[in-house]
């Protein structure tokens, strides 16, 4: 009987990261870090598997419910593969919550995992970048929060006018529908779990979800789509928002002006998060480009996390940019570099009995951080030639029968043609001169 053969498709949702994948993964990956670490941010990083219970607590529904991978391990524990990173984030500062100087900036970029139906900007397997602060409970940490969310797309290069951010808070939603609206609390609950999901399905099916979950009061729907098209400025006509939550808005958006984000910061009281642990603003940021319309990331305030886990309060507030949502964003912008092989120099073997030396040269080239690959087979010089300039290098150091002879070596320019004779040392300072520029 002959053998089955395994298939080579990757699962379903997940991605194969072949070496020019991964270029464009660090390229994303260090520019990210870059602007958080020149923030005051530190990076850290939990595991993979968590216990089941640390997302049943605050997550939400639709993740527990329907997204997450789980499974009972063989200590019949139920764990689960993290689906989010903000609930481990709040474990680990509950548990070192006195050693730990405040306000506590610390950022990751983990593996997440969803069980969902993959599309365009969402996949079952992702990386994120997760920007958590503790400890600040004054709008200034929104602030900066923002700021900061803003420049990470401003250090690939995104124009002013490429994406927009949307603001609302926590609390006009339950004012509203709790106070405005008079609806149960498990009504307001499954309102906003229909307002979060509103721009993924019909109007009609948005329609027939908010009345059969209101049914006693056939004007809810208007209601509410009244309350969604509300300005900053008007919400003092929308019947059960509080004074102090207006003034709290209104409070962020006039800072907002003197940061100089008040023209990409916009204030829209549709922006539901779907996490259950949010308590104040909450934001989206927005692609602009036809071609990519939909939430970049977002996030927003948390007060109660850290209380899962400690009987102390400590105010979180954060943000999660997924990599694939923002390789789409790059895209449609025309915003990716063009990527090169990682290793500069590339030195063929033309003669046996010039490996050793080769291999020397090579060393010496790494010792100056220079990347450097030395071919292991003798071979003619056009498959050598061939095979460098598909992998991208920049330098070839060529070393045939009259340079071992004059004890020299030929330095080739792939870039330009460009080539010279020179000594090794004389070759070496030619590349970094190069390489400084």
């Amino acid at each position: 009987m002959k053998e089955q053969k395994l298939t080579t498709e990757n699962y379903k949702g997940t991605r194969d990261f072949y070496p020019e994948d991964m270029r464009l993964r660090n390229y994303l990956f260090s520019v990210m870090k870059d602007v958080v670490r020149s923030y005051g941010y530190e990076e850290y990083d939990g595991p993979m598997v968590e216990s089941l219970d640390l997302y049943r607590a605050k997550t939400g529904e639709e993740i527990v419910g329907k997204q997450i991978y789980n499974f009972i391990d063989k200590g019949d524990r139920e764990v689960a593969i993290r689906p989010e990173m903000t609930p481990t984030v709040a474990r680990m500062v509950a548990k070192k919550l006195r050693d730990l100087p405040r306000p506590i900036r610390w950022f990751s970029i983990p593996n997440l995992w969803r069980y969902e139906q993959p599309g365009h900007g969402r996949l079952r397997e992702h990386w994120q970048l997760n920007v958590d602060m503790f400890g600040v409970t004054s709008q200034r940490a929104e602030l900066e929060i923002l700021s900061l969310a803003c420049d990470i797309l401003f250090a690939f290069g995104a124009p002013r006018n490429s994406f927009k951010v949307t603001i609302s808070h926590r609390s006009l939603l339950d004012e509203f529908l709790l106070d405005g609206l008079k609806v149960s609390p498990n009504q307001a609950h499954e309102v906003s779990k229909i307002l979060d999901k509103k721009n993924k399905i019909t109007e009609e099916e948005y329609t027939t979800l908010v009345s059969k979950t209101i049914a006693n009061d056939p004007t809810a729907v208007s209601k509410i789509n009244l309350f969604l098209a509300a300005t900053a400025d008007s919400l003092d006509q929308i019947p059960g928002i509080k004074e102090e939550t207006r003034k709290t808005i209104q409070t962020l958006f006039g800072d907002l002006k003197t940061i100089g984000l008040d023209d990409i910061v916009f204030f829209d009281p549709s922006v539901v998060r779907g996490f259950d642990y949010y308590t104040g603003f909450i934001f989206e940021i927005f692609d602009t480009s036809p071609q990519n319309k939909r939430s970049l990331y977002g996030g927003g305030r948390y007060d109660n996390l850290i209380g899962l886990f400690s009987n102390e309060e400590l105010s979180g507030i954060g943000f999660g940019l997924g990599d694939v949502t923002l390789q789409n964003f790059l895209t449609a912008h025309n915003l990716l570099p063009k990527f090169a092989n990682d290793a500069t120099v590339y030195i063929p073997l033309l003669d046996e009995s010039s490996f050793s030396e080769n291999h020397n040269f090579a060393k010496e080239l790494r010792k100056e951080k220079i990347a450097t690959e030395v071919s292991l087979v003798s071979q003619k010089m056009g498959k050598q030639l061939s095979y460098a300039e598909k992998k991208g290098y920049r330098w070839i150091l060529l070393r045939g029968e009259d340079e071992i002879k004059a004890g020299t070596v030929t330095l080739k320019d792939m870039a330009t043609r460009n080539q010279w004779t020179f000594s090794f040392s004389e070759a070496l300072h030619k590349i970094k001169e190069e390489l400084s520029k």
